[in-house]
């Protein structure tokens, strides 16, 4: 009777409890759970006990699943892993799961697993990540996300040879506005100059703010002719728009395709050589092939 009356208790703590907790045995049939992780995948105990993974979930799911039953047991400890999951209803969530085993039965291991929801943390964390990420002032890709990408396009091109190209790009004369108009003027020039170029480049197009007024662009063209056009476009959209009210400004534009044996260092040296000699030759220019 004692022993029934513990069983109840603890039944009725567990219950209590937020976080999804259940059973499974050496052949991962679920045999007990707590009624959070039952109300979540929204099914009744008994549409859950005896049945495995693959029996009440998608295919990919139960996969997940098995795979992280299979190396706990194989490992005989606590074993932690953070998931994104989609269950039966289509919630999708970020889950925190600790699996440990455990013997039942008086001789049989099985798995214990317990799952916390940490959907708005995660959520968060993406988001802070992603600022971190983001020019302040323009909001478009900053330098750093400039040194993760371009590192890794030039790691796919080692490895399987696919092109990308790199523009360089400055406006002209910048520091007259700043001169002229003062550095809020000057800064509201800078954000709409971004605003105007992320408008007119296409989603293999990759725009960052490398300083001052300095922006990349990373395209990932199948040639560079491809890149060479966007160029052109995007210095006349830029010539002959205004910013600001009666403020136009125009921009100097190199671009170079990468390749074989180059590192971020030697691809940007290339650039910058191009885009010194398109301001050096009059500004309002694309230049792609050295004159000197």
């Amino acid at each position: 009777m004692k022993q029934i009356e513990s069983s109840l208790l603890l039944s009725s703590v567990i219950d209590l409890i937020d976080d999804l907790i259940f059973y499974k045995d050496k052949h991962f049939k679920y045999i007990g759970c707590n009624a959070a992780f039952l109300s979540f995948i929204g099914k009744t105990s008994a549409e859950l006990l005896g049945k495995d993974d693959f029996e009440l979930f998608e295919h990919n799911v139960a996969s997940q699943f098995r795979k992280h039953d299979k190396l706990m047991l194989a490992e005989g400890k606590i074993r932690s892993n953070e998931e994104w999951v989609t269950y039966p209803n289509n919630k999708k969530v970020y889950l925190l799961t600790k699996k440990i085993p455990f013997v039942y039965d008086g001789i049989n291991t099985g798995i214990l697993g317990i799952s916390r929801d940490i959907t708005l943390l995660e959520k968060a964390n993406q988001k802070l990540q992603e600022q971190t990420l983001l020019d302040e002032l323009t909001q478009v890709k900053n330098r750093k996300a400039y040194n993760l990408k371009i590192k890794s396009l030039l790691a796919v091109y080692e490895r399987y040879q696919t092109p990308f190209s790199i523009i360089s790009i400055d406006i002209d004369d910048f520091k007259d506005i700043n001169d002229s108009f003062g550095h809020d003027m000057g800064d509201t020039v800078l954000r709409n100059f971004a605003a105007l170029l992320e408008k007119n480049i296409r989603e293999t197009d990759h725009l960052f703010r490398i300083g001052g007024e300095e922006f990349v662009i990373l395209s990932e063209s199948k040639t560079k002719v491809d890149a060479i056009q966007l160029a052109e476009k995007l210095r006349q959209i830029v010539a002959f728009t205004e910013l600001l009210s009666e403020i136009k400004v125009t921009i100097s534009l190199g671009i170079c395709e990468v390749s074989f044996g180059d590192s971020p260092n030697s691809i940007a040296k290339r650039v910058d050589k191009l885009l010194y000699e398109a301001k050096s030759d009059g500004k309002n220019k694309v230049i792609y092939h050295s004159k000197k």
